[in-house]
């Protein structure tokens, strides 16, 4: 018989639910737990079924985005969900602890993707589809000048980081050919929403 539940995933996304139980999105205002959740969901329907790249899918955004840190990650998750999350985790501040402008921390995060493992680039093309979806089913019901408000960039900066993001991650890697592929037609119907 095949097993079908996972304690690492089910660990996983206790801990994110926890960690980002005050947090909503951008534009929808729903929980945040429905996009990380949605990642691991993607993930699996483009045929990764690895442990560790699903839990690190739910837990991608808890170090950058919370204040859990990777040393309380590692006490908890193996050396592999450990490096995705890590690889996923864009340096928001300086070591001074400034905050670092969005293009600056964008163009980091491309040149990490660009030499990432291929989990990383996994849930990397996961997470910029998810991201592309919610903002495609956000402009079916807001304004367009409105809801480009929600962006530290302009609309044009926020679609050619998506477009070097997606080619980073994808490297015409095989396996990640589906999510590539879903990504562009994706972003190709978001230009169209372009103020």
């Amino acid at each position: 018989m095949d097993i079908l539940h996972s304690p690492v995933v089910e660990q996983a996304i206790r801990l994110a639910a926890m960690a980002h139980k005050s947090q909503k999105r951008k534009a929808s205002g729903i929980p945040y737990i429905s996009h990380p959740m949605s990642v691991c969901l993607i993930l699996t329907k483009a045929g990764f079924h690895d442990e560790d790249i699903l839990a690190a899918a739910v837990l991608h955004d808890v170090v950058e985005d919370t204040n859990f840190t990777i040393e309380q990650l590692t006490e908890h998750f193996s050396e592999e969900v450990i490096q995705y999350v890590s690889e996923m985790t864009e340096q928001k501040e300086t070591t001074e602890g400034e905050k670092r402008s969005w293009r600056e921390r964008k163009q980091d995060h491309i040149e990490v993707m660009q030499q990432a493992t291929l989990g990383a680039r996994a849930i990397e093309l996961a997470d910029k589809l998810h991201n592309l979806e919610a903002m495609l089913f956000d402009l079916r019901s807001e304004d367009i000048d409105e809801f480009w408000k929600h962006f530290g960039a302009s609309p044009t900066e926020i679609i050619q980081y998506y477009r070097s993001m997606i080619d980073a991650a994808g490297q015409s890697d095989q396996q990640l050919e589906t999510l590539v592929h879903n990504c562009n037609a994706r972003l190709d119907e978001l230009k169209k929403y372009l103020p």
